[in-house]
C-alpha cells in the first residue's frame, strides 16, 4: 500500500528531488554531494535514473534534517530519503573496516569524502559532484580513467577484489556496458581471483549475470567472463575457454516470444533462457544438457520459469531439424511452444537457411491459427456416454489433431469424429 506520508506519484525527477535533499544538508551546514554510479553516467552522457548521495553528515544529524527517512543499512550509515514522490539513498563519509566474508566490512569508521572514495571498488565509480554547482570533485583520478575508457580499481586491486568477491563480475559488467578497457593490473587481479567467485552467494552471481543479459552489451560481457576465466567460477562448470561463436552469430538483438508477452518478467526470463542456452551450447561438455541445465539452474539460482524456458529451448533444438518430416499438427503442436522462437533464433546461430524457412512455414501457420481452443474436452466425451480412462486422451488428441489439420470445421464434426473413434 503507498505510505501515507509519502505522495506515490513523483512530482519532480529524481535528480532534481536529490539536489534538493542535498541542498537541505548544505543548508544545515554539512558536505552532500552527488555519488557514485550517478555521477558516472552522466560524465558518460547517460541518464541516470538514481541519484545516491554521500555527505559529512552522521545518521544522527541526517535523521535530524528528515524525521521521516528510514534505516536501510544504519550499521554502514546509510538511510532512504523520501522526497516529492522519491526515494533516495543517503550515507555518511565513511572508511570500510576489515572484510572477513568477502561481502562487507565487519564495521565501519566516520570518514571524509577522501576515505569515502577511496573505499570504493573502481574510479569511474569513486566521483563526486555538488549538484549546486555541478563540479566534479575526484580523488581517484575517475574522470581521466573516464575520458580515456579505462576501467581501474581503486588503489590495490587485490584488496578491492578480495573485500567483495562479486567484484570480478561487476568490473566485466562495467567494462562491457561502458567500452572501457580493463587497466593491466586490475586484469590480473580479476584473473587471480577468478576462483573466489565459487564462495560467492549465487543468488549475487545469478543477478549480476542476469544484469549483463538484459544489456545490449551482453555479447561483450560473455566474452569478458570467458576469456577472463570467471566462466567455471560462474557456472560452477569446468570447460575449456570458448570462441562464443553461437553467441556471437545470435548477436545483441534478440526476438524473445512467439507472442509479445504483456508481462516483463515472462520477456526477460525468455531472453535469460535464449542466451544461456546458446552459452551453453558453445561450451563443449560431456554431460547431457538435462543435466547441465540442473548445474546451471543451481549455479544461477535459476527460477522455475527461467528453467523451464532454457530447458524447452534446449528441447526444441533436437526437434526442429525433424522440421520437414511433421505434419501440419505436429508442426502446430510444436510451434505453440512459448520458446519455439527463441529456440529458432538459437538454431539460426547453426543453420539459418533452415531456420529462415522454418520461419516462414511458421507465419503460415500462425495465420491459420496456431493453438485454438479445442472443440472437445473431457466433459464433452463423457456428456457423449464414453466412460473416462486411457482412451480419453488418444480421442482428444485426434481430434485435436483433425483440428489443426483443418480437417474438421465445428464441433459438430470433432463430435461425430470422437463417436467413430470410440468405436475403434
Amino acid at each position: 500500500m503507498p505510505d501515507a506520508h509519502f505522495p506515490s506519484v513523483p512530482s519532480m525527477s529524481a535528480r532534481d528531488a536529490a539536489a534538493e535533499i542535498a541542498a537541505k544538508f548544505s543548508a544545515a551546514g554539512h558536505t552532500a554531494y552527488f555519488a557514485g554510479g550517478c555521477v558516472r553516467d552522466e560524465l558518460l552522457q547517460l541518464s541516470p535514473t538514481d541519484f545516491d548521495i554521500a555527505t559529512s553528515a552522521t545518521t544522527e544529524q541526517i535523521r535530524a534534517i528528515f524525521p521521516k527517512a528510514r534505516g536501510v543499512g544504519e550499521s554502514f550509515g546509510v538511510i532512504l530519503v523520501h522526497h516529492k514522490g522519491r526515494v533516495v539513498e543517503v550515507a555518511s563519509f565513511r572508511a570500510d573496516g576489515r572484510y572477513v566474508d568477502g561481502r562487507r566490512p565487519e564495521d565501519i569508521e566516520i570518514g571524509d569524502e577522501i576515505t569515502d572514495a577511496n573505499r570504493r571498488d573502481f574510479t569511474i565509480n569513486g566521483l563526486f559532484m555538488n549538484p549546486a554547482t555541478g563540479d566534479i570533485i575526484d580523488h581517484v583520478n575517475g574522470r581521466a580513467d573516464i575520458q580515456n575508457k579505462i576501467l581501474r580499481a581503486i588503489n590495490n586491486p587485490d584488496a578491492r577484489l578480495s573485500e567483495d568477491r562479486l567484484r570480478v563480475l561487476r568490473a566485466v559488467r562495467f567494462a562491457a556496458r561502458f567500452g572501457l578497457i580493463i587497466e593491466p593490473k586490475t586484469e590480473a587481479a580479476i584473473r587471480a581471483h577468478a576462483h573466489e567467485l565459487r564462495g560467492v552467494s549465487r543468488e549475487r552471481v545469478g543477478q549480476e549475470l542476469r544484469r549483463m543479459i538484459a544489456h545490449a552489451s551482453r555479447v561483450e560481457a560473455l566474452q569478458l567472463i570467458e576469456s577472463l576465466g570467471l566462466a567455471p567460477s560462474t557456472l560452477l562448470e569446468t570447460a575449456p575457454p570458448t570462441s562464443l561463436r553461437k553467441v556471437r552469430t545470435l548477436g545483441t538483438t534478440l526476438a524473445i516470444s512467439t507472442a509479445p508477452s504483456p508481462h516483463p518478467e515472462t520477456m526477460q526470463a525468455q531472453q535469460l533462457a535464449t542466451v544461456l542456452a546458446t552459452w551453453m551450447l558453445d561450451r563443449e561438455s560431456a554431460l547431457p544438457w538435462q543435466e547441465r541445465v540442473s548445474k546451471w539452474t543451481s549455479a544461477l539460482v535459476l527460477s522455475n520459469k527461467e528453467r523451464d524456458f532454457l530447458t524447452n529451448t534446449l528441447q526444441l533444438q533436437a526437434t526442429l531439424p525433424q522440421w520437414n518430416t511433421f505434419t501440419k499438427a505436429l508442426q502446430k503442436r510444436t510451434a505453440s511452444n512459448a520458446s519455439f522462437l527463441d529456440a529458432l533464433h538459437v538454431f539460426a546461430t547453426d543453420a539459418p537457411e533452415v531456420a529462415a524457412r522454418i520461419h516462414l512455414d511458421f507465419q503460415t501457420l500462425q495465420k491459420e491459427g496456431i493453438s485454438p481452443t479445442p472443440w472437445l474436452c473431457g466433459d464433452d466425451l463423457i456428456a457423449m456416454g464414453l466412460r473416462a480412462g486411457p482412451n480419453f486422451r488418444r480421442i482428444l488428441d485426434a481430434v485435436y489433431d483433425a483440428q489443426l489439420e483443418e480437417k474438421i470445421s465445428s464441433k459438430a464434426d470433432a463430435t461425430a469424429l470422437a463417436k467413430q473413434l470410440s468405436n475403434t
